[in-house]
């Protein structure tokens, strides 16, 4: 009977070494959700009224800069423009937000309601975070990103 405790107390201080050296333990796991569109790109823009802006497209396939085909997702930062992280973004109604999903060429829809967290950004060279987009029949979209930055000169009136 002595054998048998000894093994169990081998099996159980083994297993409790190799739990307590596992990255998750005694803490919440610290992954990203993975986004339903994988690929990410920011640029300057210009906004609805011709003012400065800064747009994201987030698509399922990677893409050439200013050539994006459906699906995609668009979110456009068309005031309070970020010049620091971290920083957060509400959408919708009365928000400097906009946002829609464009699953098929000419077919979009507006986000109702969301968040876009900028987690890091340097002005022309990166920027990530993560996104949550609530639609009208109740869908949502969420992920994190690294986004690719674009350049392409644009003169807004």
């Amino acid at each position: 009977m002595r054998f048998t405790v000894k093994t169990r107390l081998c099996i159980f201080l083994v297993t409790l070494a190799l739990f307590a050296s596992s990255p998750t333990s005694g803490r919440q796991s610290q992954t990203r959700p993975r986004a339903r569109f994988p690929f990410a790109y920011v640029q300057n823009d210009c906004g609805p009224a011709d003012g400065p802006a800064l747009t994201f497209r987030f698509t399922l396939k990677e893409s050439k800069c200013g050539k994006y085909e459906e699906p995609f997702i668009v979110i456009s930062i068309v005031g309070n423009l970020p010049t620091f992280a971290p920083q957060d973004y509400p959408i919708g109604p009365g928000s400097v937000v906009l946002a829609r999903r464009c699953l098929r060429p000419g077919q979009c829809e507006a986000v109702t309601s969301g968040t876009l967290h900028l987690a890091k950004f340097n002005r022309g060279k990166s920027a990530s975070g993560e996104y949550e987009l609530h639609f009208r029949e109740g869908s949502i979209e969420k992920g994190s990103f690294d986004a690719v930055w674009c350049v392409m000169t644009l003169i807004c009136r």
